[in-house]
């Protein structure tokens, strides 16, 4: 296993590290073509010697990447972070005007897209020796969705990601001996994330084009895949799509899934065809990092998130900001070394804040008395039906649970008595149905009455977002036009 991170002076140092010991080790795979650590590591100090080129009076230079998934995203990736330059992800499903706002608020000294990345690194010299570089450096601009619609973009530095490094080499114990397959975008942190992790451990990495289902079975059951790094949404597609063909996974060893919670039955399923893979959910968020960690093998409640993450400190507070006590719940700020800078440019004033060294995105959970944090929602999230409060996270945690639902979201649409009427939509498992009774009497029975939705409807399709959540938004418009069956 490749050593420390914590003595890395360049966050490009591991992977270099990994790549100088085994430079004929695959490090890639992409559509069936695999590269190795050595040439690989050839075309990082190509785009690590031209980013150089632009520095201008010691001022870090940005890079903006609108590139989908490729080897030569990782490529301009290791290269800009190994010249202490800085990294702005662009998706490049975004529309015009968002990305000539991400463009604006970023600032590039270039842009590289899927047509041109290729020819810039292969311009550049390749006698480049990696530098050491100022942990503070910042290293990434991601951008993550405001409430105003116009997108925050987040700042982090490399000092905070080689924190992080380090505490996920701790908790996911991942190697050279690992094979890593993340189907998911790597424009998005988790799919950004696992690669780099992966290459930084001297692990082979492999990425699809663009996620497919029944390609990620299939590689999961013949291509020795060690580790998986997914949303929810993408494990059950691999999930059909294994059960569908018959599939098993029997060198799976780890799951390390984030996004949102995954329902009981999916545990069940992933337990059939490999059970003896540990399942590793995180709670986490760009601005935060790790939160915490629920690991199958440590006992955690179903409906808690798990204990805090290596290196991770949690406080529970009010609104003032003082400590709660165990077991009432709170606003769950973080002190680690993996947080954020904040944001780059104007804000909406909503999101990520921090105070004397501890951070909080405003999410709300409480800690019970073994040390299991549980998370009920966010503040923004917050639903108030005839004057009560209620956090849709808790909702959802019921509905998965019931035998017929395999996921459900939860919200508030207007009604001129209860001011909002508690809403679902769920999506059914399989064949299985149940009654709008049915359901309220299940979710009576684990929460507060007041908390069991009045309306619910039903969807058959699902639709996402690009990093492969649930587009909330999207299924609450659908279900406030009338566009969802109404469970009666």
């Amino acid at each position: 296993m490749i050593d420390s991170h914590k003595e890395a002076d360049n966050l490009a140092r591991p992977f270099a590290l990994a790549a100088t010991r085994a430079p004929d080790h695959p490090a890639l795979v992409f559509d069936g073509e695999a590269l190795s650590y050595g040439a690989l590591l050839d075309q990082v100090r190509r785009a690590g010697a031209g980013v150089a080129a632009l520095r201008r009076d010691g001022v870090p230079p940005r890079v903006a990447l609108s590139l989908g998934n490729h080897p030569d995203l990782l490529t301009l990736f290791f290269g800009i972070v190994a010249a202490g330059g800085i990294v702005g992800l662009l998706d490049p499903k975004w529309s015009e005007a968002q990305t000539a706002t991400a463009l604006d608020t970023l600032g590039p000294d270039l842009h590289l897209t899927t047509e041109t990345a290729a020819a810039w690194i292969a311009g550049q010299p390749a006698d480049w020796t990696i530098p050491a570089v100022d942990p503070k450096t910042p290293f990434l601009v991601g951008f993550t969705s405001g409430t105003t619609g116009r997108p925050k973009a987040f700042i982090r530095n490399q000092g905070s990601w080689l924190a992080t490094l380090e505490a996920s080499r701790v908790e996911f114990h991942i190697g050279p001996d690992d094979i890593v397959l993340v189907p998911g975008p790597l424009v998005h942190g988790l799919g950004l994330y696992g690669a780099v992790e992966g290459l930084s451990a001297g692990a082979t990495v492999r990425v699809q084009p663009k996620f497919d289902p029944t390609d990620a079975a299939a590689q999961l059951a013949d291509c020795r895949v060690t580790t998986l790094v997914l949303v929810p949404t993408m494990l059950v597609g691999i999930l059909d799509a294994a059960e569908r063909d018959g599939r098993r996974f029997p060198a799976l060893r780890r799951v390390v899934c984030s996004g949102a919670k995954l329902a009981p039955a999916v545990h069940d399923r992933l337990a059939a065809l490999c059970p003896e893979a540990a399942v590793l959910e995180y709670y986490g968020a760009s601005e935060l990092s790790f939160v915490s960690l629920r690991s199958s093998r440590e006992g955690a409640p179903a409906d808690s998130v798990g204990r805090p993450f290596h290196g991770v400190e949690l406080s529970l507070r009010d609104d003032d900001g003082d400590p709660v006590e165990r077991s009432r719940p709170g606003t769950v700020w973080v002190r680690s070394g993996m947080l954020s800078d904040g944001y780059l440019g104007t804000t909406d004033g909503a999101g990520y804040r921090e105070r004397d060294g501890w951070g909080t995105v405003g999410d709300y959970g409480w800690i019970d008395g073994d040390g299991w944090l549980r998370l009920v929602g966010r503040a923004g999230d917050m639903v108030i039906t005839g004057g009560l409060n209620v956090y849709p996270a808790e909702v959802e945690a019921a509905l998965r649970a019931h035998p017929a639902v395999a996921e459900a979201v939860v919200f508030g649409l207007p009604d001129p008595y209860w001011g909002d009427a508690l809403s679902a939509v769920v999506w059914w498992r399989g064949a299985e149905r149940a009654s709008l009774a049915d359901l309220r009497g299940w979710c009576q029975e684990r929460l507060e009455a007041y908390k069991a939705p009045r309306r619910v409807f039903a969807a058959a399709d699902m639709p996402l977002t690009g990093s492969g959540k649930i587009a909330r938004a999207d299924i609450r418009e659908r279900a406030k036009a009338g566009g969802l069956e109404v469970v009666a």
